[in-house]
């Protein structure tokens, strides 16, 4: 009778110590699988004509993320990183490129996180695309112009030459300047203005700490109620 009284007193002892265990166990972890979206903005312009490789930028998460109905990376948080690669327009050919590399988050309450993603798509930036698997970006192609340009030249050489009644002479003149002259220009830089609309997609997985995920929901709250 006694064994039976201490064995019951043990077991609800070690029902009790179990059920305390799961009620301070950590919540469990939000996590961001690869191949999310994050759509954001540009804080800032970058242009070729001013910026160079190895400068740093930032964009503003413009939406914010939610997974399983939880907000895992709430609109405010910040994406940091640097020019990788940049390059100007040439003359009579090339356009101005960049890639731009994203590799820091930063959530509002001040916690950062390591990132890996591909910018995709971009929106608001005149004649400016996204190519290739990298994010490469590119901007305008002024061959069009180029040959509109020196074609005025030409045409322009015409009508003089046929003025002085030499109209190949004027027209060879005309093409000759007109093409040195665009030789010596650079074709349209690529600009970026700020507020332009960014997409980029996670490469990886972005694991966020139970306090993380806590934090994010909160400030997400935050901003509802305002």
């Amino acid at each position: 009778m006694v064994k039976r009284a201490l064995l019951a007193i043990i077991l609800t002892f070690v029902g009790i110590s179990f059920a305390q265990a799961e009620d301070l166990a950590p919540p469990d972890a939000l996590s961001v699988p690869a191949g999310t979206m994050i759509h954001c903005r540009t804080n800032q312009t970058l242009t070729t004509k001013l910026d160079k490789r190895g400068d740093a930028f930032t964009f503003s998460v413009a939406e914010p993320v939610t997974i399983n109905g939880s907000v895992a990376i709430p609109a405010g948080s910040t994406l940091a990183g640097h020019i990788t690669l940049m390059e100007r327009p040439g003359r009579i050919k090339g356009v101005g490129q960049m890639r731009l590399t994203v590799e820091q988050i930063s959530f509002p309450d001040g916690h950062s996180l390591p990132l890996g993603a591909t910018l995709m798509t971009a929106y608001g930036a005149e004649n400016v695309k996204v190519v290739g698997s990298e994010g490469l970006v590119k901007g305008p192609n002024s061959r069009f112009a180029d040959f509109q340009e020196i074609g005025a030249g030409t045409a322009g050489g015409i009508l003089v030459g046929l003025i002085f009644a030499h109209p190949v002479v004027g027209a060879t003149v005309g093409l000759t300047a007109t093409t040195i002259d665009r030789l010596r220009r650079r074709g349209k830089d690529l600009t970026i203005p700020a507020g332009t609309e960014l997409n980029y997609q996670l490469t990886r997985e972005l694991p966020l700490s139970p306090s993380a995920a806590q934090a994010s929901e909160a400030t997400s709250a935050r901003t509802a109620g305002q």
